[in-house]
């Protein structure tokens, strides 16, 4: 059926957290007869269906929302109206001030009409999603006045092409250091210099202070406007006009030398901090250094090169050895090495030749490949990587969170604190000077500005997710990567997991008859299944099957299959299908999953076919020990004795066996049990049988198979490689950015609220203040840049 005569709907379903609930919902609205297909998204919460288009629309939908309603009462339905958005990214070039990143995104988010927003301040981007029945043109001219209205002249660029905004960026990240700024702080220093000189040789007069107030409006004057300008427009508070005041009555008292010098040195501790910004964004710009830049698409004999977005499914595209590989595809012509290092972190090259699939955002390295592609751009891996890095700090973990809120009652509470020390003093105690205590009130105005949190905190996370996602670790939100320092457990599916997920036969053990005849009767029985069991002894046997030949087929469920071939009856399953048909037959000794044949009642031999461990499953084990994992589970549906020796091989302290895909969820409830709420449980599986359960854990981490979208969509963490060892470097790279999250939250409050005691006491100057707030910030970028190296 084509996509025209189908109506889309999708339906948010909010509250939504019994796992089981929703595949009982998915199941139900699926048997509908007016429903061509229906997907229940877990994860997001979202129900998505097709309905027939000569179909009463209405009606189906509310057939739909009375199955929810009978199947799991009071949950928040809504149905999204066109089931689309209109997505728009703004880049905002030249925004430098973290705090008015925040007060952006706030004021952005509230807008009726926005239903998603996200300012990311590293790569300058304010990603929207404006609602389809709202105007665009007014909702955007809304959020440009938001901008101009918080941090004006920025250089605004609207675009909803990636290309255009990639290239916007990089245009950016080169022009971080100002020239006109930097020249401005070299005359007015000189100026200061020639002031201070004077000064001290004893020509303090008229001059000095002249000299004092012009290198004062060269340094300071652009931080004056833009404090007058908030004024009027009723912003208080921020940093311009805190050190607009702080300065000025420092002028006003005729603490000259001081009140320019705490202005220059802000100004450069401003220029030195948007320095190692820029750096730090470059960094992590050169991290995700994977988005391809055009397609040589193949139109007849002609090469035609145009952006990645334009190029459909199914078109014929030419990679010429150097180049970055811009769509998935399957590679029709052409043997070469490739480098998968930028989407999986690891340098070995990998061969790819006619009839492999190849993924986007790898480099061909020595032959020209010709490719058909099979995705868009928008769905390719490297669009969904990037968007995932990109978009990770709309998930905001419980430290940026309190910042934000911290922020928000620290500056007011310590300017009326400044106000207090001020006013109050000079009032109560006898013969205090009113000029000391406003010089110490003044010191806490510039104490005042958050700058340093607000800036350094997103920035460590970021920065740890950019450094995990050049490992091949994708992690969706900095949430996770906080809630990975602290886990206590680790729960692991065997299958695809720990183990290949290759089922290969690894005996056949003949009783009466050859080893080809007994895998003639396994190969025939088989023929008809769909299962990895079949499917690996069909490849073993490896010769046609002529299906007319089977007579008669039976799956007996749990035990096995039941066929007549050649005029003979042929049994093939477990132990228990043997018991039920009183065979007797001999038990195999092998571990592995067993397959007993009997031919004519008679038990003719068995086969064994099993899982092979990962390369680095034992290691990956070993790993997470020694990190300080207190218990590492594995849960299977094999047999307890396959399920045993697997466990005893990798060093796994627990193991559930026998399970079937709905008991999971419910063993990993077993193992929530006594947890507090400090001790995360990690759950590791495939991506695509295990969403409720990758849901239920603290922390999902699916094995992305290069690029499986199930494995994507599923989980909060994507191993791109399939390597269990990657886990470690997760926990690792997850410790040590919380570790200099709080490094910085501890230094930055600690500096802040030495000064202002010692500030309070007549101890600390200006050039303590000044410290504390842009030599503050400035350590704290650098320090939490450290976040992207090992």
């Amino acid at each position: 059926m084509s996509s025209a005569s189908l109506i889309k709907k999708e339906i948010i379903l909010g509250g939504l957290n019994c796992a089981h609930c929703a595949e009982v919902i998915n199941e139900k609205v699926s048997k509908l007869e007016d429903i061509e297909s229906a997907n229940l998204n877990f994860i997001n919460k979202k129900l998505t269906l097709n309905i027939i288009d000569s179909s009463d629309e209405e009606l189906v939908m509310k057939k739909v929302i009375d199955i929810i309603n009978s199947t799991e009462p009071g949950l928040d339905i809504e149905v999204l109206e066109n089931a689309a958005m209109i997505k728009r990214d703004i880049i905002l070039n030249g925004l430098n001030c973290a705090h008015c990143a925040e007060v952006i995104s706030e004021k952005v988010s509230k807008l009726d009409g926005i239903q998603l927003s996200n300012l990311n301040f590293i790569n300058k981007k304010l990603s929207i999603q404006i609602k389809k029945s709202e105007n665009e043109k007014e909702i955007i001219e809304k959020v440009i006045g938001i901008i101009n209205d918080t941090e004006p002249g920025l250089d605004i660029q609207i675009n909803n092409e990636n290309t255009k905004i990639n290239k916007d960026i990089k245009k950016e990240a080169k022009s971080d250091i100002d020239k006109k700024d930097l020249a401005k702080l070299i005359i007015g220093s000189i100026v200061y210099i020639f002031g201070i000189y004077q000064t001290a040789t004893g020509f303090e007069n008229q001059f000095s202070d002249l000299l004092f107030i012009v290198a004062y409006i060269i340094v300071g004057g652009e931080v004056l406007l833009k404090a007058i300008k908030n004024i009027i427009k009723g912003r208080m508070f921020d940093e311009n006009f805190l050190m607009s005041v702080a300065t000025v009555g420092a002028l006003a008292i005729g603490e000259f030398p001081e009140a320019v010098g705490v202005m220059l040195f802000y100004q450069i501790g401003e220029f030195l901090q948007g320095m190692a910004v820029g750096k730090s964004r470059k960094s992590i710009s050169a991290l995700m250094e994977i988005r391809p830049d055009y397609a040589n698409l193949k139109v007849g004999s002609q090469i035609k090169v145009i952006s990645p977005e334009e190029v459909s499914v199914g078109d014929v595209i030419v990679v010429k050895p150097g180049e970055k590989v811009p769509l998935d595809g399957v590679v029709l012509d052409g043997m070469s090495m490739v480098d998968t290092s930028a989407l999986t972190g690891e340098s070995v090259l990998r061969e790819v030749s006619k009839g492999d699939a190849i993924l986007s955002g790898v480099i061909n390295k020595n032959a020209l490949l010709t490719i058909k592609v099979s995705k868009e751009f928008s769905e390719s891996t490297v669009a969904k990587i990037l968007d995932l890095v990109e978009n990770a700090s709309s998930k905001k973990s419980k430290t940026e969170n309190f910042i934000t809120k911290f922020s928000k009652y620290y500056t007011p509470i310590v300017v009326i604190s400044a106000l207090l020390i001020a006013v109050i003093p000079p009032i109560i105690i006898p013969d205090a000077l009113f000029s000391d205590w406003l010089y110490r009130g003044l010191i806490f105005l510039v104490v005042s500005c958050p700058c340093a949190l607000v800036l350094s905190i997103p920035l460590s996370f970021f920065s740890g997710i950019g450094f995990a996602s050049k490992n091949g670790i994708l992690i969706k939100g900095s949430n996770y990567l906080e809630a990975l320092r602290s886990v206590d457990t680790v729960v692991f599916d065997k299958t695809g997991t720990l183990t290949k997920g290759v089922f290969k036969v690894t005996k056949v053990n003949p009783v009466g008859i050859s080893e080809d005849k007994l895998l003639e009767y396994a190969a025939f029985a088989e023929a008809n299944s769909n299962h990895p069991i079949a499917k690996s002894i069909l490849s073993y046997y490896d010769e046609k099957i002529d299906l007319d030949k089977i007579a008669s087929y039976e799956e007996i469920a749990a035990y096995g299959i039941k066929i007549s071939y050649n005029n003979e009856h042929i049994l093939a399953g477990n132990e228990k299908l043997m018991k039920k048909e009183n065979i007797f037959y001999s038990q195999a000794k092998e571990v592995g999953t067993v397959v007993y044949i009997a031919v004519n009642q008679v038990y003719r031999g068995y086969i064994v076919i099993s899982d092979e461990i990962k390369d680095d499953s034992i290691e990956a084990i070993k790993q997470l020990k020694s990190i300080g994992i207190k218990e590492i589970v594995m849960l299977t549906g094999d047999n307890d004795k396959v399920a045993s020796s697997i466990a005893k091989e990798l060093g796994v302290d627990k193991v559930y066996s026998n399970l079937l895909p709905g008991d999971k969820v419910e063993k990993l409830e077993e193992i929530y049990k006594g947890k507090s709420e400090k001790e995360k449980v990690i759950f590791v599986g495939d991506g695509i049988n295990d969403a409720p359960v990758l849901a239920r854990a603290d922390v999902g981490i699916a094995m992305g198979a290069l690029g499986s979208d199930a494995a994507i969509e599923a989980a909060d963490v994507v191993l791109m490689t399939d390597e269990p060892i990657k886990i470690a470097k997760a926990i690792q790279i997850a410790s040590k950015t919380n570790k200099i999250v709080w490094q910085n939250i501890v230094f930055a409050l600690g500096v802040k609220i030495i000064v202002l005691i010692l500030g309070a006491g007549g101890i600390a100057t200006m050039w303590e203040a000044i410290f504390a707030d842009v030599g503050v910030a400035l350590i704290a970028v650098l320090n939490a840049m450290r976040a992207m190296k090992e």
